[in-house]
């Protein structure tokens, strides 16, 4: 929030509503954090067992209350809204019923444009928790989405704003927005790139993951005046939480995984820029088999949409999980699927560390051609030809639905693929 007087405003909200009687104490605890390693959300529908939508009114500051019937599922992505009702404005919310605490928080999400409202992805725990208040941000002040806000609650302290020029209108398309938390650091990232550190009282308390769109009242001087426009949307296609490792670096996705600096990858002398060596039969179809986990690459839930997220899963011989490995003219290679006849792209031609892999109608792109090279065990790293950047499993998970990214090659066993016939 943008001033003391909001989040005082915001805590007393949250005091009312979290407690079962006025003027009884809240009893202060940590809460115990989840103790999984990945955790994904792909918004393809409401996982009642996992996630809660909020349903009932704010304070002040907020303009709105939270109806569930502004949450809604649609073709692999959660669209929260802005509306209004006999009662109100109302917007949307959606929360984790699990608590987090250190790791690496990542969503794609498109925020809504129109000023007076804020759609943001954090994580929050307070009275209303039995704990202290301690809360980290991204947020999206509609007035201008070519910028993005950032900033955290240290026990119902804040004033740590940081406002960031992104460069592109976040409202326009779909971006990758996270924070890498640890205990003495919150970073923060678009696009997979750290684009800000705070470093002075972070908070310590393990909070849910909250998402929500909102219109304000009396704060004029942070949202600008809400117009009254309704209907307003903004979009989320995927999630993630990513436990630290022992091994890791703050800026580092992988675990354990041999140093090297240089972001470009360099052929070794002994093999062909072209293609590595490798050869391929493209007549045949292929498991690819990651060396660490033993899971397969896999197209989300068959989905056969253009920017389908690619994620790792359990090896079950369906079609979303068999792909064809075909030349090009170019020396390279193009990843189809045999399922949705798309190919592996990493999203919007990105050349940096975590950019996401997806799948897309092939047209040409030098992000959707990868060359292949014979590594330990009889397996392969597979190196876009666009970024350099190895094929890798996030954060070297081991996890279903692990997501499928880019980052520098170092060879890790997250980096590394099993590719054998599926035929």
């Amino acid at each position: 929030m943008k001033k003391k007087k909001l989040a005082a405003l915001a805590m007393y909200s949250l005091i009312v509503i979290g407690s079962l009687s006025i003027g009884k104490p809240v009893e202060t605890k940590a809460a115990v954090a989840w103790s999984g390693t990945h955790y994904g959300m792909d918004f393809d529908y409401h996982e009642s067992n996992r996630f809660e939508m909020s349903s009932w009114a704010n304070g002040d500051m907020f303009d709105c209350t939270w109806s569930p019937n502004n949450v809604k599922f649609n073709n692999g992505q959660m669209a929260l809204t802005i509306d209004r009702n006999y009662s109100g404005y109302t917007g949307g919310e959606y929360r984790t019923k699990d608590y987090f605490g250190y790791g690496l928080y990542q969503v794609s999400m498109k925020p809504i444009s129109n000023p007076g409202v804020v759609s943001s992805f954090f994580t929050y725990t307070g009275p209303a928790d039995g704990t202290k208040w301690d809360e980290i941000d991204i947020e999206f002040l509609g007035y201008d989405t070519t910028k993005v806000q950032f900033n955290y609650y240290t026990n119902g302290v804040a004033n740590h704003e940081y406002l960031y020029n992104l460069g592109f209108d976040a409202s326009k398309s779909f971006h990758t927005y996270g924070f890498d938390w640890s205990q003495g650091a919150i970073t923060w990232y678009v696009d997979g790139k750290a684009v800000y550190t705070a470093t002075r009282d972070i908070p310590n308390t393990p909070g849910k993951i909250m998402m929500n769109a909102w219109n304000g009242k009396g704060v004029d001087d942070w949202l600008k005046p809400f117009d009254g426009r309704t209907g307003l949307t903004a979009y989320y296609d995927w999630a993630s939480y990513d436990a630290p490792k022992s091994g890791t670096t703050t800026n580092n996705n992988n675990t354990n995984y041999n140093n090297n600096s240089n972001n470009n990858y360099t052929a070794p002398s002994n093999q062909s820029t072209s293609s590595g060596g490798a050869t391929f039969d493209g007549s045949k179809t292929y498991k690819i088999i990651n060396y660490n986990s033993g899971l397969s690459i896999d197209v989300d839930h068959n989905y056969k949409n253009n920017g389908v997220n690619i994620l790792q899963y359990r090896y079950k011989g369906s079609d979303n999980q068999r792909w064809t490995i075909e030349k090009q003219s170019s020396g390279y290679y193009i990843i189809k699927n045999k399922s949705t006849g798309k190919v592996l792209t990493v999203q919007d031609n990105a050349t940096w560390d975590g950019a996401n892999v997806c799948q897309w109608d092939y047209y040409g792109a030098a992000s959707q051609e990868w060359e292949f090279y014979a590594t330990r065990d009889n397996t392969y790293k597979i190196i876009n030809r666009n970024s350099g950047k190895a094929l890798n499993v996030s954060w070297g998970s081991k996890d279903n639905n692990a997501n499928i990214e880019q980052y520098k090659d170092e060879e890790g066993a997250g980096q590394l693929f099993w590719i054998d016939a599926a035929n």
